[in-house]
């Protein structure tokens, strides 16, 4: 039994057993919103065939943060021209899905910015892996074989894969110290350890957190699934995979040739890609990483 009295097994618990613990863990933490931000409404409306600008507008002007930083999105260097001081005029200037992506790199930003514990010591790292993790799942889906998606919804799959581990870094300290030390000793993942410790890993709580708040059925599949992908045959979770272990070789904790020992080969071959393409895509993900990061802390 673990400090927040649900029990954990010598074996893996089982699809059914995940959620129910998921569930207890995000319903005991007042980290997560019961509603979805507006960037993930927004997210939502631009997917509809008849929403017009001013909905749009309207939207996004019920959260005055994310309309100051469109704003000064819009008349930063990456938008060279005159200024503009309407979030209208930024809308029809830069275009509602640079809105709508931009509005989702910016709230995760906000959502990610948890307290520093030892198992999150960095938030910044965390959204600059989910930003990275993002920026691969789209170029990567352009060299995929197998399957075609929506841009909107690789990008969006890859922005929020680790969302789940807001509400780890909520659990009781001596949880996350076993996580930490289950990992370091046994030289095993995180969500290995998070599995073994809590009953849940950061996967199953951020696929349930992005159903709850009624994000795509793709979406939601791909982040509960992204470390056993598996298991969402070939749905998005093989792209969200192989992407998250593309941004780790950037952060600097893992090397090529362990990226390719720990992709889940079944993943490739979903996604009939090959690791040739992956290490051609990745100088346009720093490219665009460089410009995002301009942007947000400038």
């Amino acid at each position: 039994m673990n400090s927040i009295g649900i029990a954990v097994t010598e074996n893996a618990p089982n699809f059914e057993q995940r959620r129910s613990t998921a569930e207890a863990l995000v319903d005991s933490t007042q980290s997560i919103a019961v509603a979805p931000p507006v960037a993930f409404q927004v997210f939502m409306l631009t997917r509809g065939p008849d929403y017009t600008c001013e909905a749009l507008v309207d939207l996004v002007s019920l959260d005055p943060a994310l309309t100051a930083a469109i704003l000064r999105l819009c008349n930063s260097v990456i938008f060279r021209g005159r200024g503009v001081s309407s979030l209208r005029e930024a809308v029809l200037r830069i275009g509602n899905g640079v809105i709508a992506e931009k509005a989702m790199s910016i709230t995760v930003g906000r959502l990610l910015a948890v307290r520093k514990t030892d198992y999150c010591p960095d938030p910044n790292a965390v959204w600059r892996h989910s930003v990275q993790t993002a920026l691969a799942c789209r170029y990567l889906s352009s060299y995929c074989e197998g399957v075609r998606w929506d841009p909107d919804l690789t990008f969006t799959a890859g922005l929020l894969h680790d969302i789940g581990k807001m509400v780890i870094n909520s659990a009781p300290l001596a949880d996350t110290t076993r996580i930490l030390q289950l990992s370091e000793e046994r030289h095993i993942e995180r969500a290995d350890a998070e599995l073994e410790v809590l009953g849940a890993d950061h996967a199953e709580i951020g696929g349930l957190i992005l159903e709850r708040w009624s994000l795509p059925q793709e979406i939601s599949q791909g982040v509960r699934f992204h470390h056993s992908p598996e298991f969402d045959g070939p749905g998005l979770a093989n792209l969200v995979h192989v992407a998250n272990q593309c941004a780790k070789i950037n952060a600097g904790s893992k090397s090529w040739d362990e990226f390719r020992e720990s992709l889940h080969p079944y993943s490739l071959d979903q996604l009939k890609l090959s690791l040739p393409a992956v290490e051609a895509c990745w100088s346009d993900v720093l490219h665009d990483m460089d410009a995002i990061e301009s942007f947000m802390w400038s």
